[in-house]
């Protein structure tokens, strides 16, 4: 045990070095002179203010240590002086009672702040020494005395508030806790505030060196009030806007009576306080510059209490006790609402669906046990039949319900781009040999004619041809090779080179309701035979090879929208035999997504590209494989087919 006190006595000494040697010790003011006074030497520098009324000082590497609180003078040129950390830094913030001008300076392990005396408007400013508040038989009166005399001040009535300015007045009187009051200055002005209840009228008095403010009840005339219901509400209420929630206040009680409490807090806030029977119990607490409505909450809170708001009443009660009332309460509206006779009510749809909005008033469970619903399509009505109270609600409900849908014109606009490029070459090759006082004869040049006529067939074919277009036509003739003319050959070159480029645009539109699928198809339809396995019977059935565009909005708000898209695009490949049936076969690329556009804005859907390339070459045996020679008996070619499409959809939201 003795280690443990050495211990903590060791570790207590030095943690209060520590803080001692790096922190603001003390602050004493004397005449024309502010002294503040440092554990250690610091440097310093002053802030820019625009506030004349007040002085910041920031002091390097220390802490606030004991202006951590405001201190308050009551006498002086300084009123209140305070200091916040800022980044390993202090800045002290000095309040001033007028405008004055200043010097700072540093003295040993101090800054000295001093102040000109000389100065003609420190002398004529009066002061405001005293003020009191004497209660009356039917009010009170407010007496505001000054050292010397003044000039005469505003009074107006703000709400619950009676606000007294002053100008070119310094304020030194202590604050009344008779009356919720507040002091606030703004350059030269200085305005008292005083929380006065509606009920009550008030009559400033100027004396010169004092002004008097008498507070006393309006005087009610009485005329025949007529009879109403009561009206009981059990839902607590947000405080009325002519009270400053945010008033703070500072408590420190020990066993106090939490009634007189609750009565205190009464007593600031300028609310009337009702207090249940079983509020019973002490409290200790200690709160520093807190606003009333939090203490409130907070010793609540402690002893499980609820509150309400009833006008300018505040009503204090356990937990327990409120429910008990929303019980009884819900049970006599119950009552009220089986003693209640039906009436009947047809209620006329303009847009929407009767049985929807059937289905939403039975969804939100707006009919009482004796109600009933139904609906009449061939009017576009629904006939609810209930007690007065609901059938109000239902009207209500449903002409919340019953508005137009906004529409909304989609624009697409889709482009098909195909490329295609063939190229070949290729030769034909035609003899005829025709001895003379002969029997055999050669022919293979088409009767000794122009490659390009004739029906004999030549002796080497190897057009140049292309899968996409025809056969090339370029020939020639070389002619007999003997004087006699007997044997002639002739050559057919065969060369073909073709491109091709085709777009196509189209551009549907369709309007649909919001939240409302739209459907856009573009291409073909091809009729197929399906067999039917038991009869043997053939049937036609059709299948869509299309570009397939379903879109779907959602309406954000009047500029924007959410648009749910789904693509298919659709090829035919070939037929295929099944069973002695052809049918199709297909390539698909489809897409689904969702995006966000605003209104007139354009979605751009790509990518759905094909590419196909083909090399062919067709050869006459051996001779084709002789160098350099060999190539007049080849024949190549190429194809190269490209594809693509485009889809463009922009949403324009139209007006009602």
């Amino acid at each position: 045990m003795i280690k443990i006190f050495i211990l903590s006595l060791v570790f207590f000494v030095f943690s209060n070095v520590s803080i001692y040697a790096a922190e603001i010790v003390s602050v004493v003011q004397q005449e024309g002179l502010l002294r503040i006074e440092l554990a250690e030497k610091r440097d310093f520098k002053i802030l820019p203010q625009d506030d004349p009324f007040k002085l910041k000082i920031q002091i390097m590497d220390i802490e606030p240590g004991i202006l951590n609180r405001k201190i308050i003078f009551h006498e002086g040129l300084v009123s209140e002086i305070s200091a916040q950390k800022s980044e390993g830094s202090s800045i002290v913030d000095i309040l001033l009672t007028e405008p004055i001008s200043f010097e700072v300076t540093k003295q040993d392990n101090s800054i000295l702040v001093l102040f000109d005396r000389v100065s003609s408007k420190t002398e004529k400013i009066a002061k405001i020494i005293d003020l009191f508040v004497e209660r009356k038989d039917d009010g009170y009166e407010i007496s505001i005395q000054a050292d010397r005399e003044i000039p005469e001040p505003t009074v107006e009535r703000e709400g619950e508030y009676v606000n007294v300015r002053f100008s070119n007045v310094k304020f030194e009187a202590e604050i009344s806790k008779d009356i919720p009051m507040y002091v606030r200055r703004d350059g030269d002005l200085v305005t008292v505030s005083f929380l006065i209840t509606r009920d009550f009228d008030i009559k400033p008095l100027y004396l010169g060196d004092e002004v008097l403010i008498e507070v006393a009840k309006k005087e009610v005339l009485k005329e025949p009030v007529e009879k109403e219901k009561p009206v009981v509400s059990v839902t607590p209420s947000p405080l009325p806007l002519a009270v400053n929630s945010e008033r703070t206040i500072s408590l420190d009680l020990q066993d106090a009576d939490i009634v007189g409490v609750f009565r205190l807090l009464g007593d600031i806030s300028g609310y009337n306080i009702v207090i249940h029977p079983e509020v019973k119990g002490k409290i200790t607490l200690k709160l520093i510059n807190v606003p009333w409505t939090q203490a409130l909450d907070i010793v609540c809170k402690t002893f499980h209490l609820e509150k309400l708001y009833e006008g300018n009443i505040i009503r204090i009660a356990p937990v327990k006790v409120f429910q008990e009332e929303k019980r009884l309460l819900a049970e006599t509206k119950e009552l009220f609402k089986k003693a209640e006779d039906t009436q009947t009510k047809i209620i006329l749809l303009k847009y929407s669906a009767p049985d929807k909005v059937k289905a939403a008033v039975e969804g939100a469970k707006l009919l009482s046990p004796q109600g009933n619903i139904v609906i009449d399509e061939r009017i576009r009505a629904i006939v609810v039949k209930d007690i007065p109270s609901a059938l109000k609600e239902i009207e209500t409900f449903v002409a919340t319900l019953d508005k137009p849908i906004r529409q909304i014109l989609l624009e697409a606009r889709i482009l098909e781009i195909s490329s295609t490029f063939a190229k070949s070459l290729g030769f034909e090759w035609g003899i005829q040999w025709a001895p003379p006082d002969s029997r055999m004869n050669i022919v293979g040049s088409q009767a000794g004619r122009a490659v390009s006529g004739g029906t004999t067939p030549i002796a080497i074919n190897l057009p140049a041809t292309s899968g996409a277009v025809g056969t090339g036509t370029a020939a020639f003739t070389i002619g007999y090779i003997n004087a006699s003319g007997t044997f002639a050959l002739d050559l057919r070159i065969s060369a073909l080179q073709e491109t091709g480029k085709g777009k196509v645009i189209s551009n549907p539109k369709v309007i649909t309701l919001d939240h409302q699928k739209a459907r856009i198809v573009q291409g073909e339809t091809i009729p197929y035979g399906e067999k039917d396995v038991q009869t043997g019977l053939i049937s036609t059935k059709f299948k869509d090879v299309a570009i397939i565009v379903e879109t779907t909005p959602h309406l954000i708000d009047e500029k924007s929208l959410q648009l749910d898209v789904s693509i298919i695009k659709e090829d035919l490949v070939e037929f295929v035999n099944i069973g002695g049936v052809y049918a199709p076969r297909t390539t698909k690329i489809e897409g689904v997504t969702r995006v966000t556009l605003r209104d007139g804005e354009t979605l751009v859907i790509g990518g759905i590209y094909k590419k196909k390339d083909s090399l062919r070459e067709s050869r006459v045996p051996f001779l084709s494989d002789i160098p350099i020679a060999g190539e007049l008996f080849k024949s190549t070619g190429r194809d190269e087919n490209i594809y693509e499409v485009m889809i463009f959809i922009t949403p324009r939201i139209l007006n009602l």
